[in-house]
């Protein structure tokens, strides 16, 4: 049978949150129609924010079954000390973006669980606040576009995302995600951002302050 997202948050135990459904829903997290037409496309895309989250730092969305494969093989319970994750995105080293709950069984945050650590941590208390913060970050720090983009094209493709996700968040998370947009002027050809410290902050406060306690992870290659 064909994985899906909802399959396989039955199976984990976590469900799908209504942001993602609908991004999912809307393909918001596809790169392009094809292999071929995102090797073809890829930089009016990632102007664009196909997908979202395009302007974000090692982050690549992947599909159901892809999911599918790293919660059955790496980051189960029978291995992982009864904690449930359900994966969305990857970096390029392998390590993996999860909805996760606690081995209780309490409400799933978000977060990077490292491929090569021994411990990890949640980064937010849900989806939402995941999604806000990755992209409050890339307005403060977009250096990582430089590669390819100039600093002008950079600032497009954060604005771009702001907006874009502000059609999916909430009311005051959206409501942020405008204002700083708003608040970013024209950026400067050495430009590594496009809003200082004190407008991140400010934007990061829409949502209460959210620490988790680390836990234990068992590292890929040790589970199977």
């Amino acid at each position: 049978m064909t994985a899906t997202f909802q399959s396989l948050a039955a199976h984990c135990g976590i469900a799908v949150p209504p942001m993602l459904e609908r991004l999912l829903a809307d393909g918001r997290t596809r790169y392009g129609s094809s292999r071929e037409d995102w090797q073809a496309n890829w930089f009016e895309y990632t102007l664009r924010a196909q997908p979202l989250l395009s302007c974000v730092y090692d982050l690549e969305w992947i599909d159901a079954a892809n999911a599918a494969q790293i919660a059955e093989q790496w980051l189960h319970p029978r291995f992982q000390d009864g904690r449930g994750f359900l994966p969305f995105a990857i970096s390029g080293a392998g390590d993996a973006y999860c909805l996760m709950r606690t081995a209780t069984g309490e409400a799933a945050g978000a977060g990077m669980v490292w491929h090569d650590r021994g411990d990890s941590a949640m980064d937010a208390a849900g989806f939402e606040q995941f999604v806000f913060a990755r992209l409050v970050e890339s307005a403060l720090d977009f250096e990582h576009l430089l590669d390819d983009f100039s600093p002008a094209q950079a600032r497009e493709c954060v604005l771009a995302n702001l907006q874009a996700a502000a059609s999916y968040l909430s009311d005051a998370p959206a409501q942020a995600l405008r204002s700083l947009a708003a608040a970013a002027g024209p950026v400067a050809d050495d430009s590594t951002g496009m809003i200082d410290e004190d407008v991140a902050a400010r934007a990061l406060s829409v949502y209460p302050a959210f620490e988790s306690p680390r836990f234990a992870v068992v590292p890929r290659w040790e589970c199977g």
